[in-house]
């Protein structure tokens, strides 16, 4: 137990920069997951290191954060009719934003999740604000091989340059499955999935304009889907698992009509 803590509290200060990465839902667990994915959303192509980490300090309660750093992005825009300039912009690499959270169970099967988003480094284009979120959810065990979960969530964020993003309302369901699965040496298939839709129910006010025109009119809607494999071998005492990862995301909420992202992973089996 103390040597996980130690651990934990030295991986916290390389893991001040996050982005949002979608969990499946679980209970409080101790896990490192380290992920290497390609992204397209919004015209812009990017390729980054995402770093998760969850501390459990007992069976009912852990604390948690995801990071990410952008090494390259870029955007490029076509056409034909002449009336759109041809462009390739390279955009800044760097650290995305921060995700800080913590996890507490009531009871066996419902809980609270909470997180904070602090404003990102020079990797992220887009969502420069605080942002707090709230998430209670349950977690049901149909087998040792299926677990199962769902989650409602509010997001709220801080007023920033006098701009006040509206709030959001979320609704996920999740899915965790093992196959082939030997129990006494902890190894074989995992597969996870999370579907995440969520509307800004709210419109963003702009406090330096005049009060009849502070609306923005950026209500919107959006959804994300995250599927992954991972293959879980007796290495080292601590089963280590490799994977694959894939996402799509639909919707404004998230950038373009459409987005997807593929990558890589390695991690430790939740204990």
């Amino acid at each position: 137990m103390l040597r996980r803590l130690c651990c934990f509290l030295v991986l916290c200060p390389l893991i001040i920069w996050a982005s949002e990465i979608q969990h499946p839902i679980l209970p409080p667990s101790t896990f490192i997951n380290l992920k290497g994915n390609v992204d397209q959303l919004d015209d812009v192509y990017s390729a980054d290191l995402n770093l998760s980490i969850e501390y459990a300090l007992f069976n009912m309660f852990s604390l948690y954060s995801d990071a990410a750093f952008r090494f390259l992005g870029y955007g490029f825009e076509y056409s034909k009719e002449g009336y759109v300039h041809n462009y390739c912009n390279y955009h800044m690499n760097g650290f995305n934003e921060t995700y800080l959270g913590a996890k507490i169970m009531i009871g066996d099967v419902f809980g609270i999740n909470a997180n904070w988003r602090f404003p990102p480094g020079n990797g992220a284009q887009e969502n420069r604000f605080h942002r707090f979120n709230i998430e209670p959810f349950f977690t049901f065990a149909f087998s040792d091989s299926l677990k199962i979960g769902g989650a409602i969530r509010y997001n709220k964020f801080l007023e920033q340059d006098h701009l006040q993003p509206g709030d959001e309302l979320g609704a996920k369901i999740s899915f965790y499955a093992r196959a082939f699965w030997y129990d006494v040496e902890q190894t074989g298939w995992v597969y996870t999935g999370s579907l995440l839709y969520q509307v800004r129910f709210m419109e963003s006010e702009n406090h330096n304009m005049a009060k009849d025109y502070q609306k923005m009119d950026d209500r919107y809607q959006g959804l994300k889907f995250d599927i992954n494999c991972t293959r879980y071998f007796a290495l080292f005492p601590i089963p280590l698992g490799f994977g694959f990862d894939y996402q799509i995301h639909i919707g404004n909420l998230f950038g373009a009509e459409m987005g997807q992202q593929f990558g890589i992973h390695l991690s430790t089996l939740p204990f």
